[in-house]
Protein backbone atom coordinates (compact mmCIF):
# COMPACT_ATOMS: atom_id res chain seq x y z
CA UNK A 1 0.00 0.00 0.00
CA UNK A 2 1.43 3.39 -0.67
CA UNK A 3 2.15 5.92 1.34
CA UNK A 4 -0.33 8.45 -0.27
CA UNK A 5 -3.30 5.53 0.35
CA UNK A 6 -2.51 4.69 3.86
CA UNK A 7 -2.21 8.54 4.63
CA UNK A 8 -5.95 8.58 3.12
CA UNK A 9 -7.23 5.90 5.24
CA UNK A 10 -5.41 7.81 8.36
CA UNK A 11 -8.17 10.73 7.56
CA UNK A 12 -11.09 8.80 7.11
CA UNK A 13 -10.38 6.98 10.32
CA UNK A 14 -10.08 10.38 11.98
CA UNK A 15 -13.46 11.56 9.96
CA UNK A 16 -15.11 8.33 11.75
CA UNK A 17 -14.12 9.04 14.86
CA UNK A 18 -15.13 12.79 14.98
CA UNK A 19 -15.85 16.14 13.11
CA UNK A 20 -12.44 17.72 11.64
CA UNK A 21 -12.38 21.09 12.62
CA UNK A 22 -9.50 23.79 12.15
CA UNK A 23 -8.21 22.96 15.65
CA UNK A 24 -7.91 19.07 14.87
CA UNK A 25 -4.52 17.76 14.58
CA UNK A 26 -2.64 14.05 13.77
CA UNK A 27 0.65 14.96 14.66
CA UNK A 28 2.06 11.55 14.45
CA UNK A 29 1.15 11.47 10.86
CA UNK A 30 2.47 14.75 9.84
CA UNK A 31 -0.78 16.25 10.20
CA UNK A 32 -0.83 19.20 12.26
CA UNK A 33 -2.62 22.37 13.31
CA UNK A 34 -0.53 25.67 13.06
CA UNK A 35 -3.88 28.34 14.22
CA UNK A 36 -2.29 30.08 17.08
CA UNK A 37 -4.20 29.15 20.54
CA UNK A 38 -4.18 32.63 22.17
CA UNK A 39 -5.42 31.22 25.24
CA UNK A 40 -2.69 30.03 26.04
CA UNK A 41 -0.22 32.35 25.51
CA UNK A 42 2.61 30.33 24.86
CA UNK A 43 6.11 32.50 24.27
CA UNK A 44 7.26 32.07 20.82
CA UNK A 45 4.97 29.70 19.15
CA UNK A 46 3.56 31.27 16.01
CA UNK A 47 4.36 29.05 13.37
CA UNK A 48 4.06 26.08 15.53
CA UNK A 49 1.31 23.46 15.53
CA UNK A 50 -0.08 24.33 18.78
CA UNK A 51 -0.49 20.60 19.55
CA UNK A 52 2.94 19.43 19.64
CA UNK A 53 4.80 22.62 19.16
CA UNK A 54 6.59 21.50 16.37
CA UNK A 55 8.11 23.88 13.59
CA UNK A 56 6.08 23.93 10.62
CA UNK A 57 8.19 22.07 7.93
CA UNK A 58 8.20 25.14 5.43
CA UNK A 59 9.45 28.44 5.19
CA UNK A 60 6.34 31.16 6.83
CA UNK A 61 8.49 33.55 5.40
CA UNK A 62 8.03 32.71 2.26
CA UNK A 63 4.74 31.95 2.73
CA UNK A 64 3.94 35.13 3.40
CA UNK A 65 5.15 36.87 0.39
CA UNK A 66 1.76 36.14 -1.02
CA UNK A 67 3.49 35.26 -4.71
CA UNK A 68 1.58 34.29 -7.22
CA UNK A 69 4.34 32.33 -8.87
CA UNK A 70 5.07 30.14 -6.06
CA UNK A 71 1.93 28.47 -5.66
CA UNK A 72 2.88 25.27 -5.77
CA UNK A 73 5.32 25.20 -2.71
CA UNK A 74 2.39 27.13 -0.87
CA UNK A 75 -0.29 24.18 -1.62
CA UNK A 76 2.59 21.70 -0.27
CA UNK A 77 2.71 23.85 2.80
CA UNK A 78 -1.30 23.66 3.13
CA UNK A 79 -1.37 20.04 2.76
CA UNK A 80 0.76 19.86 6.23
CA UNK A 81 -1.95 21.16 8.10
CA UNK A 82 -4.84 18.19 8.81
CA UNK A 83 -7.49 20.51 7.89
CA UNK A 84 -6.45 21.40 4.60
CA UNK A 85 -4.94 17.83 3.74
CA UNK A 86 -8.76 17.21 4.43
CA UNK A 87 -10.16 19.44 2.14
CA UNK A 88 -7.49 18.24 -0.45
CA UNK A 89 -8.42 14.72 -0.23
CA UNK A 90 -11.97 14.22 0.96
CA UNK A 91 -14.59 12.83 -0.89
CA UNK A 92 -16.29 15.74 -2.85
CA UNK A 93 -19.98 15.21 -2.90
CA UNK A 94 -21.82 14.72 -5.73
CA UNK A 95 -24.21 17.55 -5.24
CA UNK A 96 -20.26 20.22 -5.00
CA UNK A 97 -19.18 18.54 -8.21
CA UNK A 98 -22.23 19.79 -10.06
CA UNK A 99 -22.07 22.75 -9.05
CA UNK A 100 -18.13 23.14 -10.15
CA UNK A 101 -19.31 21.25 -13.37
CA UNK A 102 -22.17 24.02 -14.05
CA UNK A 103 -20.05 27.06 -13.62
CA UNK A 104 -16.85 26.16 -15.36
CA UNK A 105 -13.67 27.59 -14.84
CA UNK A 106 -14.42 30.65 -15.73
CA UNK A 107 -17.16 31.21 -13.47
CA UNK A 108 -15.67 29.65 -10.92
CA UNK A 109 -12.97 32.03 -10.99
CA UNK A 110 -15.68 34.45 -10.86
CA UNK A 111 -17.64 33.60 -8.23
CA UNK A 112 -14.14 32.64 -5.83
CA UNK A 113 -12.99 36.36 -6.18
CA UNK A 114 -16.70 37.62 -5.80
CA UNK A 115 -17.16 35.49 -2.22
CA UNK A 116 -13.51 36.85 -1.63
CA UNK A 117 -14.31 40.08 -1.97
CA UNK A 118 -17.22 40.00 -0.10
CA UNK A 119 -16.51 37.69 2.66
CA UNK A 120 -13.16 37.85 3.18
CA UNK A 121 -12.23 41.10 2.25
CA UNK A 122 -13.47 43.17 4.66
CA UNK A 123 -11.99 43.61 8.47
CA UNK A 124 -12.19 41.06 10.82
CA UNK A 125 -16.17 41.14 12.10
CA UNK A 126 -17.61 39.50 14.91
CA UNK A 127 -19.05 36.24 12.90
CA UNK A 128 -15.21 35.77 11.79
CA UNK A 129 -14.76 32.15 11.12
CA UNK A 130 -18.41 31.24 10.38
CA UNK A 131 -19.04 32.39 7.09
CA UNK A 132 -17.52 30.27 5.07
CA UNK A 133 -19.96 27.01 5.13
CA UNK A 134 -18.00 23.77 5.90
CA UNK A 135 -18.67 19.88 4.26
CA UNK A 136 -20.92 19.17 7.18
CA UNK A 137 -23.37 22.45 6.66
CA UNK A 138 -26.67 22.13 4.44
CA UNK A 139 -25.47 24.09 1.42
CA UNK A 140 -21.77 24.21 0.90
CA UNK A 141 -20.42 24.30 -2.85
CA UNK A 142 -17.14 24.07 -4.54
CA UNK A 143 -16.42 27.68 -3.82
CA UNK A 144 -16.20 26.53 0.05
CA UNK A 145 -14.06 23.80 -0.40
CA UNK A 146 -11.71 25.40 -1.93
CA UNK A 147 -11.90 28.09 0.49
CA UNK A 148 -11.36 25.99 3.56
CA UNK A 149 -8.60 24.21 1.41
CA UNK A 150 -6.45 27.63 0.87
CA UNK A 151 -7.06 29.24 4.11
CA UNK A 152 -9.16 31.60 2.46
CA UNK A 153 -12.19 31.01 4.33
CA UNK A 154 -11.54 33.77 7.26
CA UNK A 155 -9.41 36.73 8.27
CA UNK A 156 -8.03 34.37 11.40
CA UNK A 157 -6.53 32.08 8.91
CA UNK A 158 -5.73 34.08 5.98
CA UNK A 159 -3.84 36.23 9.16
CA UNK A 160 -1.85 33.34 9.87
CA UNK A 161 -0.92 31.74 6.69
CA UNK A 162 -0.45 34.73 4.70
CA UNK A 163 0.59 37.29 7.22
CA UNK A 164 -2.68 39.44 5.95
CA UNK A 165 -3.89 41.79 9.28
CA UNK A 166 -6.87 40.94 9.58
CA UNK A 167 -7.49 44.86 10.72
CA UNK A 168 -7.52 45.79 8.27
CA UNK A 169 -9.66 45.56 4.20
CA UNK A 170 -7.60 43.34 2.27
CA UNK A 171 -5.41 44.59 -1.14
CA UNK A 172 -6.60 43.99 -4.75
CA UNK A 173 -3.41 42.12 -5.03
CA UNK A 174 -4.34 40.00 -2.19
CA UNK A 175 -7.82 39.66 -3.19
CA UNK A 176 -6.18 38.13 -6.27
CA UNK A 177 -3.29 36.10 -4.96
CA UNK A 178 -6.40 34.11 -2.62
CA UNK A 179 -8.35 33.64 -6.09
CA UNK A 180 -5.77 32.32 -7.84
CA UNK A 181 -5.34 30.06 -4.76
CA UNK A 182 -8.96 28.96 -5.23
CA UNK A 183 -8.54 28.37 -8.21
CA UNK A 184 -5.37 26.61 -7.73
CA UNK A 185 -7.52 24.31 -5.74
CA UNK A 186 -10.41 23.63 -8.24
CA UNK A 187 -7.74 23.00 -10.87
CA UNK A 188 -6.68 20.13 -8.80
CA UNK A 189 -10.06 18.82 -7.47
CA UNK A 190 -12.36 19.12 -10.30
CA UNK A 191 -9.60 18.39 -13.02
CA UNK A 192 -12.66 17.82 -15.65
CA UNK A 193 -14.35 21.22 -16.00
CA UNK A 194 -15.01 22.91 -18.78
CA UNK A 195 -14.78 26.24 -19.68
CA UNK A 196 -18.34 27.27 -19.92
CA UNK A 197 -19.65 24.66 -17.59
CA UNK A 198 -22.09 21.61 -18.70
CA UNK A 199 -25.74 21.42 -18.40
CA UNK A 200 -25.93 18.75 -15.32
CA UNK A 201 -29.67 17.79 -14.13
CA UNK A 202 -30.80 18.38 -10.17
CA UNK A 203 -30.45 15.49 -8.25
CA UNK A 204 -33.82 13.97 -7.86
CA UNK A 205 -34.79 12.84 -4.25
CA UNK A 206 -35.22 9.17 -3.96
CA UNK A 207 -39.02 8.05 -3.21
CA UNK A 208 -39.13 6.95 0.17
CA UNK A 209 -40.77 3.60 0.82
CA UNK A 210 -44.26 4.83 1.73
CA UNK A 211 -44.28 6.84 -1.23
CA UNK A 212 -43.51 4.23 -3.49
CA UNK A 213 -46.12 1.76 -1.74
CA UNK A 214 -48.76 4.66 -2.25
CA UNK A 215 -47.83 4.67 -5.81
CA UNK A 216 -48.30 0.73 -6.53
CA UNK A 217 -51.86 0.77 -4.65
CA UNK A 218 -52.99 3.44 -7.59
Amino acid sequence: MSKKRSLKDRIKSLESEKKITCTSSDCKNGLHCFKPDLRKKVNNSAGKCRSCQVDAPFDWERIHKCDSGDIEYIVAALKNELIRKHYWTNEIPEKVQNYARRKGTVKMKEAIEKRIRKYIAPPEGKYDGRQTPGETSNQPNAVHFAQHGTASCCRKCAEYWYGIPRDRHMTEAEIDYLTKLGMRYIGERFPLLTEGGEYIPPIRKKKSKKSEDRSNDD
